[in-house]
């Protein structure tokens, strides 16, 4: 016999339409912790990435400069959200395989006179900022979701140091002016470029 959900009948519900509503109720639950998943996980990232360029572009400490706007971890009711990150130094070079580091590479050029380097090669390594970020939620209700716990979600980020070398900042300011012009200085050569080196004057 073909039921009919369309039927109508007197003062009650079909014994279909009671039975559907417990597994609606679970699944749009359901639904709204996967959502709520994606949510924290993305908020995370973006987290993430906003503290750690913020450490990588301030002159603070980066205890202090690593952190981001957290509004969206607390704006929901019925969820509870946090989120953590923290910012260290790292090693803007080390994961080269093919190529050599840019300084160490500068001196393998410069091996026959390295000299030439004097004024100019970085001793310290070249850095960025790593920020590893972690955040939870946990629904509040219902009890069944509750009782999974908090979930948790990790995210890590790595943004360069905004660092130029020009000639307006010490020690790029000499270059090589300085060496060379004592270089030429050792013989008569230097005469033969009275005004080509600032150097001259000092």
């Amino acid at each position: 016999m073909r039921i009919d959900l369309n039927r109508r009948r007197r003062g009650s519900l079909s014994l279909e339409a009671v039975l559907i509503v417990p597994f609606a109720i679970i699944v749009m639950l359901t639904a709204r912790y996967v959502v709520e998943g994606m949510l924290t996980r993305q908020q995370v990232a973006v987290f993430t990435r906003a503290s750690t360029v913020s450490a990588a572009s301030s002159t603070l400490p980066r205890l202090v400069s690593c952190t981001a706007d957290r509004t969206p971890f607390g704006a929901k009711s019925g969820v509870s959200a946090s989120a953590n990150v923290t910012c260290a130094g790292y090693r803007a070079e080390q994961g080269l395989s093919r190529e050599k580091p840019f300084f160490r590479a500068l001196r393998d050029g410069a091996r026959a006179w390295p000299q030439i380097l004097r004024d100019v090669d970085r001793k310290e390594p070249v850095n960025d900022v790593k920020g590893d970020g972690s955040g939870t939620f946990l629904l509040s209700k219902p009890s069944f979701l509750q009782k999974e716990g908090a979930v948790t979600s990790r995210q890590t980020y790595i943004s360069p140091e905004p660092k130029f070398w020009d000639h307006g900042t010490k020690p790029y300011t000499a270059a090589h002016d300085k060496v060379i012009w004592q270089a030429l200085r050792q013989r008569n050569t230097y005469k033969l470029f009275p005004n080509v080196f600032p150097s001259r004057n000092k």
